[in-house]
């Protein structure tokens, strides 16, 4: 398991990148069961997820900090919400399935931040886990699940929710 260490300085780039945590529940989404995930790996990662673990530029997000995040997955926008429901990131992203590992491409969508592009790299495991890692924006695409500082990534571990 992965040691954990976030600070505020991180949310930017979390959000440049995190593409990923999104709070759901109390949204009224209903989700797919991990059975029912049986077809391409976007409709796979319909539905809500707990964001487990974090790394930050080498740097484990502490699991203080990571507590109650949770990442909402609809079509092809990825939202993040912190443990009290508020947005802390929003993008847009794609993915190219033919490429292993399967490459997801975001662009940020939030109020006050220019759009930005982040490259990365996902799996899902199981059903009800996946491993996202990718790029600060203007770093190259990850291809491993490894996040160091010389690589300017971050890499997230999460479990589904629903």
């Amino acid at each position: 398991m992965m040691k954990r260490k976030f600070s505020i300085a991180t949310v930017p780039a979390i959000a440049a990148l995190c593409l990923a945590l999104f709070g759901l529940t109390p949204f009224g989404l209903a989700s797919l069961s991990a059975e029912e995930h049986t077809g391409s790996l976007k409709q796979r990662l319909m539905g809500v997820w707990e964001v487990e673990e974090g790394v930050n530029q080498g740097e484990e997000i502490p699991e203080k900090e990571l507590e109650g995040t949770v990442m909402k997955i609809e079509k092809n926008v990825i939202i993040t919400y912190d443990k009290d429901q508020r947005e802390v990131y929003r993008a847009m992203f794609t993915l190219d399935e033919t490429k292993k590992p399967v490459h997801i491409d975001m662009m940020t969508e939030m109020k006050g931040m220019p759009p930005m592009k982040s490259l990365g790299i996902i799996k899902i495991e199981d059903g009800d886990e996946f491993e996202l890692c990718y790029a600060l924006p203007g770093a190259e695409r990850p291809t491993k699940f490894k996040s160091t500082k010389e690589n300017k990534t971050m890499l997230f571990e999460a479990e589904r929710e629903d």
